[in-house]
């Protein structure tokens, strides 16, 4: 089986964290291998480094692997229900309007600012407003009272809402719950029959939301660890000869 490791470092210059997926990778080959990519991730900049695997035959556990010791942190969950008759309706304080490349700039500031502490986001730029602009349809503001308070992301071929985020000064007040109604309504208008979409288990507020909305996990799509070098081997590793 050929090893494939997937280094992410697109976050370390936004906000100093790396992130490493074991792909492919037997057990004995990833515990040799992780100490030296986290050095590297490191060495790039990094000040914070979280690792998981895909792998189900190398899959991580908590505990010390060489020099690094690993925590559990989160899990990354697939979510999905039906857009039958019986989905919620929502109010009628949220409007939707289509991301346009004259209101580019705002979009993605809006954007960073929604995601900026939910775990395994990722920061977008120039290029990633390229991508939405060429998606038309999939992405736009939600707009209360013709203010720009929240953001919404939808991959249209396959159903899945990508992400939905309020500005912080739109929180405590419901609109979550409204926002998320009026992504699923976008897609049912598309003829979506179902729709899914991802959440860390380490984002409680929008977990329980998704819940409490008819939203069933239907996998655990990996497991994440915070991974910290410790500078010398754990004493029941070196025991067992690792």
């Amino acid at each position: 089986m050929e090893t494939q490791i997937q280094r992410v470092t697109h976050e370390i210059p936004y906000r100093g964290i790396g992130y490493l997926i074991f792909r492919h990778c037997a057990a004995a080959e990833r515990d040799r291998q992780l100490p030296r990519e986290i050095q590297s991730l490191e060495e790039q900049g990094a000040k914070e480094i979280y690792v998981a695997s895909t792998d189900p035959e190398a899959p991580l556990a908590e505990g010390a692997i060489g020099t690094v010791r690993l925590t559990h942190v989160h899990d990354m969950l697939e979510m999905e229900r039906d857009l039958d008759g019986n989905r919620p309706r929502r109010g009628g304080r949220l409007r939707a309007v289509l991301l346009t490349e004259v209101l580019g700039e705002q979009w993605l500031t809006l954007y960073n600012e929604a995601f900026s502490t939910v775990p395994n986001a990722a920061t977008y730029g120039r290029e990633e407003l390229a991508e939405m602009l060429d998606k038309p349809g999939s992405c736009g503001f939600v707009l209360e009272d013709d203010m720009p308070v929240g953001i919404y992301e939808l991959d249209l071929q396959t159903g899945e809402i990508e992400g939905i985020g309020l500005a912080e000064t739109a929180r405590g007040r419901g609109l979550g719950r409204e926002l998320l109604q009026l992504a699923m309504d976008l897609l049912a208008e598309r003829g979506y029959k179902s729709c899914w979409l991802q959440v860390s288990t380490g984002n409680p507020a929008a977990y329980q939301l998704y819940q409490k909305t008819g939203f069933c996990t239907r996998r655990v799509r990996s497991r994440w660890f915070k991974a910290e070098a410790t500078g010398q081997k754990d004493r029941n590793t070196e025991e067992d000869g690792i």
